[in-house]
């Protein structure tokens, strides 16, 4: 009698600004049972971008080698995140004009629309990571399935994703280092929200993850991806403003900012005095409450107007010369808030009162409890994507370029 195959294994790393997470998994009937775990500080990144690739090397080995040992079991493949400024999105299109004299559509009328969309180059010096599929017009009607229908002019859409091929090769040759493979790459946006939103939230809803150096977002409609974007600010931001105004050190004015900090600056504020230690004693400080959620409350919420206009930018290139609105119409399901930086008091409120639509804080679905928080959406949210969107394992050819040309299939 011969053994049964054992479940595949899933590997995920999510590098940040601050942190860089990496989990292992092990796929049964569809799901991921966490087998280890890893957390490390992040070494060689400033606002998503890494600045010393020696450091940020030795930080993704570190986070192999622990769940490696956690878990008895050799990595052989992983799936990386990206994010920040290095990717960069746009929307392309293909199309046919139907050629059956009935005008009934084949799945051969679907290939060629995809591979017209994929034909178009990406800009000079850069490689293409990822396509992800938006809505498939029939005579620019939406359609899930055209195959079978009759029509004369057949549109697929993607949200295409690049990166500087420098960069890129960097970032494959970190792992390759390990003689470990890149699986393949997935949105950091779109991993938090596989990890946060349901399919039901997909019908019209903004994601936004507010890391320690970036900001992601990503927006869905009708289920599928309509746009997503990136810009350079982040939670650390947030602690350098009030370590400049209260005049304090980094490490103090981080501390303030999770005990007391609110994303929403009231009145009341004003006429609370804090102690940084609590005890009043010899060396102990005071600080106004109110000054800490003024610094705090502008740059949150700052932060959420420069998302909101470039969702609104993305949004008028994608559709130009049509009024475009964020309103409940068009995101019924409002904004999800996700990161380490939700965890500010009063976020989603802060969100709601600059956006205009109804937001909460996004909680990861997962098995293990210490893992359902916000700052941990991104590596959870790795391994939901790469369960559902992963094609069926395949062999890597052999040698670095080989790998990268395998990698930025076409």
């Amino acid at each position: 009698m011969t053994s049964k195959p054992l479940p595949s294994l899933i590997a995920v790393i999510d590098v940040g600004t601050h942190k860089t997470a990496s989990l292992l998994g092990q796929i049964i009937d569809g799901k991921a049972r966490m087998l280890s775990f890893s957390e490390r500080r992040t070494d060689g990144v400033v606002k998503g971008t890494v600045t010393d690739l020696e450091k940020l090397t030795q930080c993704v080995h570190e986070v192999v080698n622990d769940i490696e040992r956690g878990s008895g079991r050799a990595v052989e493949q992983v799936y990386l995140s990206l994010s920040g400024p290095a990717a960069e999105g746009e929307r392309v299109k293909g199309f046919v004009a139907v050629p059956a004299h009935d005008g009934k559509i084949t799945a051969k009328d679907v290939s060629d629309a995809i591979q017209s969309a994929k034909r178009l180059e990406p800009p000079e010096g850069r490689a293409t990571i990822l396509y992800m599929r938006q809505p498939t017009m029939l005579d620019n009607r939406p359609v899930t399935n055209p195959v079978g229908m009759a029509g004369k002019r057949l549109e697929v859409n993607f949200w295409r994703v690049t990166m500087e091929e420098g960069n890129m090769r960097m970032r494959v040759g970190m792992v390759n280092g390990m003689s470990i493979k890149v699986r393949d790459f997935i949105l950091a946006s779109h991993a938090a929200a596989c990890a946060t939103a349901s399919d039901a939230d997909k019908q019209g809803v903004l994601v936004i993850d507010i890391g320690a150096g970036t900001t992601d977002w990503i927006l869905y409609y009708k289920e599928h991806i309509l746009c997503a974007g990136s810009i350079p600010v982040g939670g650390e931001h947030l602690t350098n403003d009030l370590s400049v105004a209260l005049r304090i050190s980094r490490e103090t004015a981080e501390d303030l900012k999770l005990r007391f900090g609110s994303a929403m600056h009231r009145e009341n504020d004003v006429n609370q005095t804090i102690w940084k230690d609590g005890d009043k004693g010899v060396g102990d400080q005071q600080f106004n409450r109110g000054t800490i959620t003024q610094v705090l409350s502008l740059r949150y919420q700052e932060t959420i107007e420069f998302v909101r206009k470039d969702v609104l930018r993305r949004l008028e290139a994608i559709f130009p010369g049509h009024a475009v609105k964020l309103d409940q119409n068009m995101i019924p399901s409002g904004v999800i808030l996700t990161g380490g930086s939700a965890n500010l008091a009063d976020a989603a409120e802060a969100v709601q009162s600059v956006m205009g639509l109804t937001a909460r804080v996004g909680i990861p679905k997962f098995e293990n409890e210490s893992l359902r928080k916000p700052e941990y959406a991104g590596v959870v949210g790795l391994m939901a994507a790469a369960i559902t969107d992963a094609p069926p394992p395949v062999r890597r050819p052999r040698g670095f370029l080989a790998q990268l040309k395998e990698l930025f299939r076409l």
